[in-house]
């Protein structure tokens, strides 16, 4: 068979486990030139002999560096914003790749449901919260709190799927495929009321941001447009302005922690950009946080949502329809078994194929 080394998939791999040039030659005994000349697209041919370590070690089958799909652009305006060495903030983008070409992969034979996102002219629809009330009315959702944010979003094609980002600095990212279908990952390690907000914050970024008609402002503060917006979709100024009319306390924070499914200082933080909370009262309610340890562990824990979606991707290609084995959708998603099982389990198919 005729070798189609892709030294773009090296690159991958080797950023998905976590690695540098100079630990992967190490690793492997190859000398740290031919990596990095291998990566840098000046290799010709790479030898099978090559090949056969590499895929040994980072424990790719050999198909996985075949493969050519895009991958998906560094979003600098993150990156200016976090507090994590590259090494990391690589290794996650290069999952979430994987996961991103796995989804395409696997979309070919089944139907999602219709997405469902307008597209925002912000130049037309204004601000932040203006386009979080918009998409509200949009989506007919009643007043009050969201009770299943995951189940809403995932109603409407959007694919989530919960990662381990080996660090606190990352809550959420999300990416568009190349087919427009949306997936947001969300960092595992956080309680229900936090991965809810992220939900929602990365929904603002994928509407505003990713999907914008005109592209976005470097000069714009990104991520506070989506903490706004998220802000306003989950918690409607409109509806949650009474709440701040009397003595705002911790007790009184707690209670609409319950009610709107979100955190408290979520919700101090939206009070203070509404008006409602004033500098005196929200400086004490947030030393009061420091001194409780709220900051860090808040009371009452909401449980977490349980995306689905993805699960039920995998599980209708096991259906008789498609027929596939578990060997088969590994190779097809240049997978070993192992790691197939790892980021895929198996349920009951509810999804339909596509004619």
């Amino acid at each position: 068979m005729e070798n189609k080394f892709n030294y773009k998939m090296l690159i991958l791999a080797r950023e998905s486990r976590g690695l540098n040039q100079s630990e992967l030659a190490e690793k492997t005994g190859l000398p740290q030139s031919t990596i990095s000349r291998i990566e840098h697209g000046f290799v010709a041919k790479v030898d099978d002999e090559t090949i056969n370590t590499l895929s040994s070690y980072l424990n790719y089958p050999k198909s996985f560096f075949n493969q050519s799909f895009n991958i998906f652009p560094h979003n600098l305006y993150y990156r200016k914003r976090l507090k994590v060495n590259a090494k990391t903030i690589n290794k996650a983008e290069a999952i979430m790749n994987i996961y991103r070409a796995n989804v395409q992969s696997l979309l070919k034979s089944v139907d999602l449901p219709e997405t469902n996102i307008p597209i925002i002219d912000e130049t037309r629809d204004g601000k932040p919260d203006r386009v979080a009330m918009y998409l509200r009315q949009f989506w007919k959702i009643p007043k009050g709190p969201i009770m299943d944010l995951t189940k809403l979003l995932e109603g409407k094609g959007i694919i989530i799927i919960p990662l381990d980002f080996d660090t606190e600095h990352i809550e959420g990212l999300s990416m568009i495929t190349d087919t427009g279908n949306y997936i947001i990952f969300l960092n595992n390690a956080f309680p229900g009321d936090r991965q809810r907000l992220t939900l929602a914050h990365e929904l603002g970024h994928l509407i505003m941001h990713l999907s914008s008609v005109n592209g976005v402002d470097e000069n714009v503060d990104v991520e506070k447009e989506a903490f706004l917006f998220a802000s306003e979709f989950l918690m409607p100024k409109n509806e949650i302005a009474h709440n701040y009319k009397t003595r705002l306390t911790i007790n009184k924070l707690i209670d609409l922690k319950r009610y709107w499914k979100v955190s408290m200082q979520a919700i101090l933080k939206w009070g203070q950009e509404l008006g409602e909370v004033d500098y005196n009262r929200a400086r004490y309610l947030w030393a009061q946080s420091n001194t409780m340890g709220i900051k860090k562990k808040e009371p009452f824990d909401l449980p977490k949502e349980k995306p689905s979606l993805l699960q039920e991707i995998i599980n209708m290609h096991y259906s008789k329809d498609i027929g596939f084995t578990k060997k088969e959708l590994a190779d097809i998603l240049c997978l070993s078994v192992k790691e197939f099982e790892q980021k895929y389990a198996t349920e009951r198919p509810t999804l339909s194929r596509i004619a």
